[in-house]
């Protein structure tokens, strides 16, 4: 099984939350093919996703976590084409 590696844009808040350990689990829409043992680097964004909707620029603040996806659930509830992605540190 091929492992794939995803950059995703992380607000801070959240990002803070999965670097103290206390959130193992990213919510995301499903347009990557997300699997079970992919990597992905969550990049952690200096305005957050509300502030770029009203104008300000895409930044990255340099802090990056690298994690592995553990599962992938679709479904029970979950909006289509969206997925919870069980996630462990690298």
């Amino acid at each position: 099984m091929a492992i794939d590696n995803h950059e995703l844009k992380t607000d801070s808040e959240p990002f803070q939350a999965s670097q103290w350990g206390w959130k193992s689990y990213e919510i995301r829409r499903n347009d990557r093919d997300f699997k079970m043992g992919d990597h992905i680097a969550l990049r952690e964004t200096k305005y957050s996703g509300e502030e770029m909707k009203n104008g300000k620029p895409l930044e990255y603040t340099g802090r990056v976590l690298g994690r592995t996806i553990t599962e992938v659930r679709t479904g029970y509830g979950i909006k289509d084409g969206w997925c919870i992605l069980g996630v462990a540190p690298l």
